[in-house]
């Protein structure tokens, strides 16, 4: 008797979209590596803690848990090309590989504008994989393994955030350093009069200062980092008590509503 052939999902989505979002995703996370490269100029991109402008031509690696927006006007067309690759199919095969692929699993996005043949050649990777719709099959697996040979080649030009040269306008610099100050008192009750104070800035003019650049009540991006490093820390096996008193909730019941509001599950389950 034949066994039931069973569904598996490949450990990639490959996706192209050339169009006005309608509904813009805010900043968010997830346990993926992604590869975007953009075709359109972006204005106003978060990574992680730093906002900054990113060319067109620009291909971006987002690491795991690295919360990001890269665009959001509603009348604005963005071309791009987007990789996720699921983190434990990644480390799982390249637990044991050359250093380069490492980089892959570095906690800071990476940056390269690839140009000429090597553009081309990004272009041709891109296409190849999309023409299996995500399917798993012995030949998108072997299209998947051709492109990472071909990222091996190029990824020791890549170069991190801090050394990418990124424009950044006096308005962003100042969004950066208040989310850099975030960053440093995740584990705190962070008001928002007391970053205010910080900067020498009135709070009302902070609030909408940071709504326009970010497009999210600060309030709710403070959370979101939290949330995010709540993840990480449960991933790497810290207990649900240790990440809830390392990161300040006041409690365990509010640790649980709040990470099972913003990701869905429960954090007993995320770490299971």
């Amino acid at each position: 008797m034949t066994a039931p052939l069973i569904a598996v999902s490949p450990p990639y989505e490959m996706a192209y979209r050339n169009e006005v979002s309608p509904n813009p995703a805010e900043p968010h996370s997830h346990n993926a590596t992604e590869l975007y490269y953009t075709l359109t100029d972006l204005p106003d991109v978060l990574l992680n803690d730093t906002i900054s402008m990113i060319p067109a031509g620009t291909l971006i690696i987002i690491p795991t848990f690295c919360i990001h927006q890269l665009y959001h006007e509603n009348h604005v067309v963005y071309e791009r090309y987007i990789l996720s690759i699921h983190t434990g199919w990644l480390n799982s095969v390249f637990c044991d590989m050359p250093t380069v692929f490492s980089r892959l699993k570095e906690p800071e996005p990476l940056f390269y504008s690839p140009a000429g043949d090597e553009k081309e050649a990004l272009l041709d990777h891109f296409g190849r994989l999309l023409r299996y719709e995500d399917k798993l099959t012995p030949e998108s697996l072997c299209t998947l393994f051709d492109f990472l040979g071909f990222l091996g080649t190029i990824m020791r030009s890549f170069e991190p955030e801090s050394e990418f040269n990124l424009p950044v306008s006096d308005s962003q610099k100042k969004i950066n350093g208040i989310l850099a100050y975030i960053q440093e008192h995740l584990h705190e009750q962070i008001k928002v009069e007391e970053i205010a104070s910080c900067f020498y800035l009135n709070p009302d003019y902070l609030s909408r200062l940071f709504k326009k650049h970010m497009h999210i009540p600060i309030s709710r991006y403070i959370m979101m980092q939290r949330i995010s490093a709540a993840e990480s820390l449960l991933r790497s096996g810290h207990s649900v008590n240790q990440v809830q008193e390392e990161l300040g909730f006041s409690s365990y019941a509010h640790f649980f509503k709040t990470f099972q509001k913003f990701t869905g599950v429960s954090p007993s389950r995320y770490s299971a």
